[in-house]
Formats: C-alpha cells, structure tokens, sequence
C-alpha cells in the first residue's frame, strides 16, 4: 500500500502531466492556467508563453516570471512591459516592482514608457513611483527618443515622414527647432510644399517670433496649401506686426487663401495696427463673409471703422460685402439704414445685395422696413408664379432672407407667408422660413420649427436645431428626441445637435448629450455639456474619460474644468500620462483650475515633456496650486 507521501507526490506529477497536455489546447483560458501551474519552475514554458497570440497566456507569463525571480526574470519582464496588451504591460510593470530596484528594472521601466499605450504608461508610472524613481527620468527619456527620431526622419532625403518629421520638431519649441525649419519655408531653398507647409505649421508651434517674416513670404507664393499654412501659423504666432501682410492677401487674394488670411487677422491680438487693418479689408474685400468677419472685429477692437466708405459702395458691385460689413459694426445711423433699405429695389443692385439688405434691417431691428420686405417677397412670388414654378439659386437665397427678415421684424402678414415658405420645395427658401418663424413667436410657429429637425435637406435642419437651441428648455426636449432618434447620421448633423442642446442651456440636455458623447460628435457634446453648466453634466464626462477607448478626451478634460468639477480630478489626474500631447496638456490646465495639489508630482515631471504646449502647461498649473510656483530646476 503506498504512502501518503507518495500518493502526494504522484497527484502532483498527474497535476503536472494534465498541465503540459493543456499548454497545446486551442482554449487560451486552459494555457494560461498551465503556464501559472508549470511556469515558475520551468523556464522554457515562459519563454513560450511570453510569445503566445493570446494576451490571456502573456499574462500569465509575466505573472510567473514575477514569481519566479531572477535576472532571467527582469529581463523578459522589461520586454513585457512593450506588450500591446495593457493588462499584460501593466502586470510587467508590477513585477518588476516586486523584483525590486537592484534587478534592473528601473532602467526598462524608464526606457520604455515614451513607448508604451496610454495603459501601460500609467502602469509604469505608478511603478516607477513605488521604486522611489521620479517619472521626471522617464519623461526625459522619451524627450531625447523623440527629438532623436524626429531629427532623423527629416534629414531622411524623401517621404511622406519628413513632413511629420517637421511638425513634431516644431511642436517640441526648442530654440534649434526653428533654426532648423526656418530653411524649409525659404521657397528658394526648399520647392518641396507640403514640406514647407508642414515646416509652416511647426513653426506655428515654436512660437518664436522671428519666424514671422518667413511664414508672410509664403502667403503670396500662389499654393494653397502652404498660404493657408502660413496664415494659420501667423495666427497662432499672434504677432500684430503681421497684420499688412495678411491683410493684403485677405482683401485681394484668391478665394481660399483670402478666407484663410482673413481668419488669422480677425486671430491676432489687439493692438492698433491689427484694428486698421481689420476695417481696410472690410472696406475692399468683395467678399461677404470676409467683409462681416473683418468689419465684427474691427468693432471687437474698437477701431475706427466709419460707415461712410461702405454706404458710398451701395448700388455698386460688391455692394452686398459692404452691407455685409456695415451689419457686423453694429447700430446704424438712420441714414445709413434708410440707404441699405433702398437696395430692395430691384434697380439698385442684384439679388446677392438684396439678401444682405434684408439680414442688414433685420439684424438692426428696422421694423419700419417690414412693409418693403413683404412687397419684395410679393414681387418674388408673382414672378415665380409666371414662370411655371422656377426660381433662380439667386433669387431662392434672396426670398429665403427676405422670409428670415419678415420673421425677426414681425412684419404685418408675415406668418402666412412664412408657412407657406416652410413648405416650399427650395431648400434655401424652405431654411429662411424656419428662421423666419423660430423668431416670429407666433401660436404654432415653434411646432413648425420643430418639424423641421425632420427635413430631407441638412440645411434646413441645420437652421432648425440652431433656432431650437435659442428655446431653452422646451427646444431642448425637441432637440433630445432628434438625437436619441437617430434618423440622420451625417457628423455635421449630430455636431449641430450637440451646440444647440448646449446652448439650450437645460438639465433635459444631459442625457441627449451624453449619448452623443458614444458617437462623431463626441467633442461637440463635450463642449456643449460644458456650455449647458446644468446639474449632471460632469458625470458622463467623468465616465467618458475613464473609458480606454475615447477619442475626445482633451475636449472632455476642458469641459470638466470648466465645470468646477473638483470631484473629477483624480481621472483627470490619470490622464497626465497619456500618450497624445493634447491629452497631457488639456490634463495640466484643468487641474491648475482645480489647483489639485496631489498632482504636483506629475505636474512637475511635465516639465520636462518634449512638447511646448505640454511644458508651458505644466509650468501654468504648478503656479496656480496651493503649494505656490514651481522652483528652478536644478
């Protein structure tokens, strides 16, 4: 009769057969359960593991190799920690804790958390930590890698990766940085454009001023690619001397680069030579949208931007760009409103200076002026009745803003007509009408506009949920059935939904907002959350951004910072090891806001990052905590 020590001894051998039989099984759950059973004491298992397709095994591994101990065991835990699972990066990073400071494991911690998800890196933080190693090293670390990298892709002779290249060594503000994209956007040095653009948007985030003459140059190099590069980038400089030069091209260039050249002008910083030449564009530019854009900040500005130069160009080409811009500067003169109600007369101009008149009387609350816009639309009507039902793309813009204005100014007769147009088959006349009837305010006009979120034409409904969002709540309540129906998938759409639910301003908005959080406009619903300010609000951004897998988490880190919402600062807190740049600066802002002091730490390895905006924004935060500024390094 056998012994109990043998009987023991012969269940464990069995124990062990079964295990080696189940490291061939197709189940991963069977073959990490046999590398836990075999793995500690027999090395060539966990060599195999290691490598298993199943991160279930690698798991395992990593446990097992914690366990067993060793130099052997440091050093296949140091690879782990590049897993692309982040449960088995993470369960490296643990071991190598375990394995204690003397096995090594401070250096392949270090080395690999600038190559790691955003999982591991926080895995490795925390392990660095418990190691007594400031994360200060590893930051450094990644810093030196990337600039070494980056400096190695653009000395490359050709390829799509010298164009990134560019942008990344700009986005580090390093004062070599610009010495070495300065050459780049020299058209005589460099015929490579999207280079030059790339090297145009990487200066942009240098920050360094003398790159200002460079980036003008581009802008009349005819590219329209590397002109709106090199406008943006003037933008983001925010130096005002380069105010002339943008507003020459914003006033007389092409279409595309002129847009682009206007919007970095009406970006830079207030100062009296951006407010001049501000109203210069206004009053030369032909363009509507340029001309309103300029003439808004201009006013923003407080220039002196007179209203005579533009009502001596009504009747004329290019009137509707003055109308345009005599709109955006605000309260005009009766003479001046008397002048712009003339361009309804159909002798005076053509239908694009119409359309602005009537947006002009009605934006300056011209009631006077309803009876005029009533017998334009009259006039349009008969004219499409005599022609078998068509209209002009000309005069269905005009007849859709003469509908909008009748609307706002109430005109007598106003809501029959506007009901009529809601109707009709144009969609541009069908969008002024909604318009039209969201500010009437008359007994069913409401319900009208809340059709109209039904519309086949994304225009309309466009038009629609911006008029709804203006309701408060009960446009909210229209507006979160539109979203959680989800009729129409277009992003613009679930984005336009995702602003008017934020500017409804309503708890009711909550839950449409944060359903759309799942979907395209994930970062449009995080602003508008945000923007609602009402009670909830902050917790389905808290649980967003503890999710792996959201891609809106620096909008969402914005919006709980803009919400005061303290609470939430440890998931902001984690997010300080994210692997995207935008992600660990929108992190430092918000809990500089927050003035979350547990976070100094972190805050202060930033400090080292390799990107600009993520140093500046750590430097920023550590100011504004409890514990005072950061002191100099050493």
């Amino acid at each position: 009769m056998l012994s109990r020590r043998a009987l023991v001894l012969a269940a464990a051998l069995g124990v062990l057969a079964c295990a080696r039989r189940d490291l061939e099984a197709s189940d991963p759950e069977r073959r990490a359960a046999a590398v836990r059973a075999l793995g500690r004491g027999d090395l060539p298992v966990l060599l195999v593991a290691q490598r298993d397709p199943s991160a279930l095994v690698r798991r395992a591994a990593a446990e097992a190799f914690a366990a067993r101990g060793g130099p052997g065991a440091a050093e296949a835990l140091g690879a782990l920690l590049l897993d692309p699972a982040p449960d088995v990066a993470a369960a490296a990073a643990r071991g190598l804790v375990g394995l204690g400071a003397e096995s090594g494991g401070r250096e392949d911690l270090v080395r690999a958390y600038g190559a790691a998800g955003p999982a591991a890196r926080t895995a490795i933080a925390e392990a660095l930590d418990a190691l007594g190693v400031s994360l200060r090293e590893a930051v450094e670390a990644e810093a030196r890698a990337l600039w070494e990298r980056n400096v190695a892709a653009l000395a490359a002779n050709a390829g799509p990766a010298r164009a990134g290249a560019a942008e990344e060594i700009g986005a580090s503000a390093r004062a070599e940085a610009v010495k070495r994209l300065l050459p780049l956007v020299d058209p005589n040095r460099n015929p490579d454009r999207p280079l030059a653009a790339a090297a145009a948007r990487g200066l942009a985030e240098a920050g360094d001023w003398s790159a200002r003459p460079f980036l003008e140059a581009l802008l009349s190099e005819g590219d329209v690619t590397t002109a709106e590069a090199a406008a943006a980038a003037l933008a983001r400089l925010g130096d005002p001397a380069a105010a002339p030069p943008l507003a020459l091209v914003a006033a007389d260039g092409p279409a595309r680069i002129a847009a682009a050249a206007a919007e970095a002008l009406a970006a830079l910083p207030a100062a009296p030579e951006v407010g001049v030449a501000l109203c210069g564009v206004a009053q030369r530019t032909r363009d509507p949208a340029i001309a309103a854009l300029t003439a808004q900040a201009a006013a923003a500005r407080e220039a002196e931007c007179p209203a005579r130069p533009f009502v001596s160009r009504l009747g004329r080409p290019g009137s509707a760009a003055a109308i345009a811009a005599l709109g955006a500067l605000g309260a005009p003169s009766p003479e001046t409103a008397a002048r712009v109600a003339a361009s309804l007369d159909p002798g005076r101009g053509d239908a694009a200076a119409r359309a602005a008149a009537a947006r002009f009387l009605a934006r300056a609350s011209q009631t006077s002026a309803g009876p005029a816009l009533m017998r334009r639309a009259a006039a349009i009507a008969a004219q499409r009745a005599g022609a078998a039902g068509t209209l002009g793309a000309e005069e269905a813009e005009e007849l859709g803003a003469l509908l909008e204005a009748a609307g706002r100014l109430r005109a007598d007769g106003a809501d029959a007509l506007l009901r009529q147009g809601a109707s009709d088959p144009l969609a541009a006349v069908r969008a002024g009408a909604v318009e039209g009837l969201a500010q009437l305010g008359s007994p069913g006009a409401v319900e009208r506009v809340v059709a109209a979120l039904g519309d086949p034409e994304p225009r309309v409904r466009l038009v629609a949920a911006d008029a709804l969002g203006r309701q408060g709540t009960r446009g909210a309540v229209a507006l979160a059935k539109a979203a959680t129906a989800g009729r129409f998938r277009e992003p613009e759409w679930a984005d336009a939904l995702a602003r008017a639910l934020g500017e409804a301003g309503s708890a009711e908005a909550v839950p449409a907002l944060a359903a759309l959080l799942d979907g395209p406009a994930a970062a449009s619903a995080a602003e508008a959350l945000a923007r609602s300010g009402a009670p909830g609000a902050a917790a389905p951004l808290a649980a967003y951004l503890a999710r792996p897998d959201a891609p809106a988490r620096a909008q969402a880190i914005d919006a709980l910072a803009a919400l005061g919402a303290r609470d939430a600062a440890p998931v902001i807190a984690a997010q300080l090891t994210n692997d995207r740049p935008e992600v660990r600066a929108a992190a430092a802002r918000a809990l500089g806001k927050l003035a979350y002091e547990p976070a100094s730490g972190r805050l202060e390895a930033l400090r080292s990052d390799y990107y600009g905006r993520v140093r500046r924004a750590a430097v920023e935060a550590l100011a504004k905590l409890p514990s005072g500024a950061p002191r100099p390094r050493p």
